[in-house]
């Protein structure tokens, strides 16, 4: 026999119906969110990967989940900027006057603003002080790398809207070559932005490991991780 519309068995199902429905629809709904957060996220990860080259940097390299020795995994993206930006962020005039600051373009604000972090590298050609030992000269050198890498970081962080961590890498004296004329090269303005990395990330060990990955597709890795004073260590120099 039926149940009729106002009877127990009736109330009760239309309240167990009702709350299948909502919760149905509650489910639905935090499916939703989920996906579009995620959705969110890929494209902000794919647009701090994607970004197109600023005419700042002549090489643009970027260096997908380098592992720590703990299995963590970062990303990097490392910009070699051209002759005129290394040679206007790195010459001993800008570092010991107040000249001008170098001005960024849009397109590698838009880039430096992307990043998780941003590494600024400090480096010093292989000339020393006429006189003073090449102990004594390297020590002076790499003072100079790390005021190099201080300047660079100032420039850096006034050209960011967001407030981002920078770290400040010091490797030092270039090798004495007996050979360049010309040691510009050695000084060349290198940043490194840290794209994605895992929680807890060593991010010193994760570097080491994406340039010695990417050493013979961009000579820059090699020269930072074996041509420099302080990039000889087991661990880099951070200017604190």
């Amino acid at each position: 026999m039926a149940s009729k519309a106002g009877s127990p068995e009736h109330r009760w199902s239309s309240v167990v119906g009702r709350a299948a429905w909502g919760l149905s629809t509650a489910a639905f709904v935090i499916a939703g969110v989920g996906i579009a957060y995620a959705t969110v996220r890929e494209v902000d990860r794919l647009t701090r990967i994607n970004t197109p080259k600023p005419p700042e940097v002549a090489h643009d390299v970027i260096v997908r989940n380098a592992k720590d020795q703990q299995g963590r995994r970062a990303s990097f993206r490392v910009l070699l900027f051209t002759d005129e930006f290394r040679w206007r962020m790195s010459s001993y005039e800008s570092l010991e006057s107040n000249v001008e600051e170098p001005a960024f373009t849009s397109e590698m604000k838009a880039v430096l603003d992307r990043a998780r972090e941003i590494i600024v590298v400090g480096a010093s050609s292989e000339e020393i002080v006429p006189g003073l030992s090449l102990q004594d000269g390297r020590k002076r050198e790499e003072a100079r790398a790390a005021k190099r890498a201080e300047r660079i970081a100032t420039w850096v962080r006034r050209a960011i809207s967001t407030p981002i961590p920078i770290r400040k890498l010091n490797v030092g004296h270039h090798t004495p070559t007996n050979e360049a004329n010309d040691t510009s090269d050695q000084r060349r303005v290198v940043i490194i932005l840290v794209l994605e990395r895992e929680e807890g990330t060593n991010v010193d060990e994760a570097l080491r490991a994406a340039m010695a990955l990417e050493s013979i597709n961009a000579p820059i890795f090699e020269a930072l991780l074996t041509r420099y004073s302080l990039s000889a260590f087991k661990t880099f120099t951070w200017v604190e």
